[in-house]
């Protein structure tokens, strides 16, 4: 798997604060860099514009996890690769890929569990089809995990 196998890359910076005191990158900003990286997909696909309320729904994080491979630190760039893994009946399975520059090596895997709300009722939804298309026009047959039935 290289970052060029993905549709969605966001590109980190390392900066010197993100370490701890063991001189590696602190857990938190995994997680703050793949909420970049999520919404950065959520953008590419339109989910997230300057008017939500025209498609009646919203993206919620449902649940999130971080395995960890290879300690990060400054000076680094990070490239980040997104794509959806699944679709289930009532949420997206993301993967966020983390690849180091100068480690030139995955460090992290994130997953995300998106899970999409009525911003009218404050309820959760079934997927949206409109929502399954935007994804399956993005990432169409490239992706080997999509549900073939989208």
């Amino acid at each position: 798997m290289k970052i060029e196998d993905f549709k969605v890359v966001t590109t980190i910076n390392v900066q010197w604060g993100e370490m701890d005191a063991y001189r590696h990158v602190n857990n938190v900003s995994y997680v703050r860099w793949g909420e970049t990286a999520r919404i950065d997909y959520f953008i590419k696909i339109g989910l997230i514009n300057s008017a939500p309320e025209k498609s009646g729904y919203a993206p919620i994080l449902g649940f999130q996890s971080v395995k960890y491979i290879a300690p990060l630190e400054y000076p680094d760039t990070i490239q980040i690769g997104t794509r959806v893994e699944e679709i289930l009946e009532d949420r997206i399975i993301f993967r966020s890929y983390y690849f180091s520059e100068k480690k030139n090596r995955l460090a992290a895997i994130m997953v995300h569990e998106i899970i999409i709300i009525d911003l009218v009722k404050g309820s959760k939804l079934l997927m949206p089809n409109d929502l399954k298309e935007k994804i399956k026009a993005l990432e169409g047959a490239s992706n080997p995990f999509l549900n073939k039935d989208l």
